[in-house]
């Protein structure tokens, strides 16, 4: 969503149950009319997403609830539209009840082929129906199921999903066997290319297993009164584009190198200086105004070649080629406004002296990622009085929080909030990154996909976190803009070459344009203001 006219809270389907009940009892909503801007609503979103050719045969499978509500509201769209829609019912339609049973009727008197799939035999004589569909929409299960899916239910879904490399489809709300509290599958689910929700994120759309299910995600306003909506129940918000815009420095026509923030990095040791470079491509590709590389005194050359537009810092090391502790005397942190320290450190114990030193004492906001998180424990961070972000993967985290990387991953949320100690900012790297803060509701990033599963992408990441920390931004607003534009970087680059995976170089490439993006999203909002 580039512009969202409310905070975008991730619920549980029972709160978004609530807030369509208190719509519809007590703000004079009614339920039919609800559930025609939903199904109308995807049915635009799927009518743009894919050719006409592709869609005139199309396969919508509808439950019994409100969800296969939505899915008749979708098939008679798509009648008025000129296409011939073949909607699968798992029931009968005279055990139909509310709005689903008028959408159904309505369905039906337009024209629509409806076939009620009472048993398998049923079932199986409308997949012979569709066997040449190329789109496929998923309105059998919506956001109060819970449980493996059973029955024809079950098997629609495994028949969805046989296909699925084979045609394009679309989930109503979420995909059929994923639990929307939770992310939670029992059983099978729906791989959707798209789902299109309503109101708010759920939460079984950003948490595993149930974010692996769909490629992308879009949420619908259908006139939900906007109070309700923002003051939802909720431990996290989904970040969108036009709230990057706003937390991020505006570009002032009288700016130069010293006014767009001094950063400092400590990165890099002998064998690991590409950590180092590739922090420092991204910080001067974030636009960090004067950036100042410190290494290690044998490596200079090798630093100094490698990003033309930072000065670089040679300072004592070890015999390993690292960072020694003296080196902090070298430094004069007093002339920077921010500071990274960890990528392609090493784990030296001199190295992680120095860490200690800079956690201590350096007064500047500070970003510590990957070996330099190593030489930490959450009682070092804790202690620390000045403003602090890191950035950890799940490895480093359960390193920190003691507990094994898949306990971490079943409860990320809430390892996010437990590694963000003493007012500090966790960024928990994954999909759907966390940035967490100690008093405060997290962010969930929705930027990012599978080809960025490669070497060098934190380091990426740490760049353009510190860049923004240099710019004066407040750390977990830095932390979001960096993570939210470092995926879209990533989006922005597979989108332009197809590929399946990426080097981060090429993440840092795409920088720009993932600014430029985000900016556009305010001549959006104008435009909807308008």
């Amino acid at each position: 969503m580039e512009f969202a006219p409310y905070p975008l809270h991730i619920v549980t389907g029972r709160v978004m149950a609530e807030i369509d009940r208190i719509s519809i009892e007590e703000r004079g909503a009614s339920g039919q009319q609800l559930m025609n801007r939903a199904g109308e609503s995807v049915a635009r979103r799927i009518l743009a997403s894919v050719s006409s050719t592709q869609i005139f045969n199309s396969a919508i499978l509808c439950g019994r609830g409100n969800n296969g509500g939505d899915g008749f509201v979708i098939s008679r769209i798509l009648q008025k539209e000129g296409y011939s829609p073949q909607v699968a019912l798992l029931g009968r339609g005279g055990f139909l009840k509310g709005d689903a049973q008028k959408e159904y009727q309505r369905a039906l008197e337009c024209g629509v082929s409806v076939h009620e799939c009472g048993s398998d035999a049923d079932f199986d004589e409308y997949l012979r129906h569709v066997d040449s569909a190329q789109v496929w929409v998923d309105a059998l299960l919506g956001t109060g199921a819970s449980g493996a899916p059973r029955g024809l239910y079950a098997k629609a879904i495994q028949a969805m999903n046989a296909r699925a490399k084979q045609v394009w489809t679309a989930a109503v709300d979420v995909c059929s066997g994923v639990d929307a509290d939770s992310g939670a599958v029992e059983g099978e689910a729906v791989y959707a290319d798209a789902v299109y929700t309503m109101g708010l994120p759920k939460v079984g759309h950003v948490l595993p297993p149930g974010l692996n299910y769909y490629k992308t995600l879009e949420i619908l306003d259908i006139g939900f009164p906007a109070d309700l909506l923002t003051a939802a129940e909720s431990r996290a918000e989904l970040l969108y584009a036009s709230q990057i815009d706003a937390w991020m420095p505006p570009p002032g026509r009288s700016s130069h190198k010293g006014t767009k923030g001094r950063l400092l990095t400590i990165a890099g040791s002998r064998g690991m200086t590409g950590a180092a470079l590739l922090c420092a491509k991204a910080a001067v590709n974030m636009g960090a105004g004067l950036l100042t590389a410190a290494c290690p005194g044998s490596l200079l050359p090798l630093y100094a070649n490698g990003v033309w537009e930072m000065m670089t810092l040679p300072v004592d090391e070890n015999v390993s080629g690292a960072f020694s502790e003296s080196a902090f005397d070298q430094i004069d942190f007093a002339r920077f406004d921010g500071v990274v320290v960890g990528p392609g450190l090493g784990r030296d114990s001199s190295t992680q002296a120095l860490v200690k030193r800079i956690c201590r004492e350096v007064d500047k906001p500070v970003l510590f990622d990957g070996d330099g998180l190593f030489a930490l424990t959450l009682d070092d961070l804790r202690s620390r009085s000045a403003p602090w972000v890191m950035t950890p993967h799940p490895g480093e985290a359960a390193r920190l929080l003691a507990c094994s990387t898949s306990d971490l991953q079943a409860d990320r949320w809430g390892a996010a909030e437990t590694l963000a100690v003493g007012g500090g900012v966790a960024v928990l790297k994954g999909p759907k990154t966390v940035i967490a803060q100690s008093g405060g509701a997290h962010w969930v990033n929705p930027t990012g996909n599978p080809a960025m599963a490669s070497g060098g992408m934190g380091d990426t990441l740490a760049g353009m976190i510190g860049a923004l920390l240099a710019n004066g931004l407040a750390p977990k607003k830095a932390a979001a803009c960096g993570a939210y534009l470092h995926g879209l970087a990533a989006d922005i680059a597979v989108e332009g070459s197809g590929a399946e995976s990426l080097a981060a170089g090429l993440v840092s490439d795409s920088i720009a344009a993932a600014v430029a993006a985000v900016r556009n999203s305010r001549k959006q909002r104008a435009m909807i203001c308008a």
